[in-house]
């Protein structure tokens, strides 16, 4: 069975809220963030965005935390860069 999971995403030892990479089976498969749409002065819209590092690399945007995931579930194929490590 595939374990899925998700741990706050770390750049230089800092993360930042809702910002978050998904791991299949403990690999680096993906990342969820929030990121604002548009350009008005308090009228653009939180969403959240979804990106797979797999191969072929595919990213949209969602709604929610939860479909962003199952987004990234549904697209991660098992092609990994050969840079990745397991267990990182």
């Amino acid at each position: 069975m595939t374990r899925w999971t998700y741990r706050p995403t770390l750049i230089a030892g800092t993360s930042r809220p809702d910002d978050y990479v998904v791991r299949r089976d403990g690999r680096d498969v993906g990342r969820v963030m929030t990121e604002r749409l548009g350009m008005g002065v308090g009228g653009s819209e939180l969403v959240w965005w979804w990106g797979t590092w797999t191969y072929p690399a595919t990213h949209g945007d969602a709604p929610t935390l939860e479909e962003a995931l199952e987004r990234v579930r549904e697209e991660a194929t098992d092609d990994l860069p050969d840079s990745d490590v397991k267990g990182r």
